[in-house]
């Protein structure tokens, strides 16, 4: 478990973390990524877990691929209007 305090965004973007510090205490307080693990909360700061960003991210890599493939295979052309 590697954890990096919240309170700064040079040391989020240092450790690869391109979300603002803001977005982070959004997403603690809505619940999203909490059951994974995300967040830890050692005294009255907020940490997040690298390790288990890193996992999210492979997981929502794998969303996007298979959402890309199912849009690759419908056809977006119009089609013509038949003329009555």
């Amino acid at each position: 478990m590697r954890a990096v305090s919240i309170c700064d965004t040079e040391t989020l973007r240092a450790h690869g973390l391109c979300v603002t510090p803001g977005t982070l205490r959004i997403w603690k307080h809505y619940g999203r990524y909490v059951d994974d693990g995300l967040f830890i909360k050692i005294g009255n700061r907020l940490y997040v877990d690298l390790d288990t960003w890193q996992e999210i991210l492979k997981k929502e890599q794998r969303k996007m691929m298979e959402v890309g493939k199912r849009m690759q295979a419908k056809s977006f052309k119009r089609k013509e209007k038949t003329k009555f």
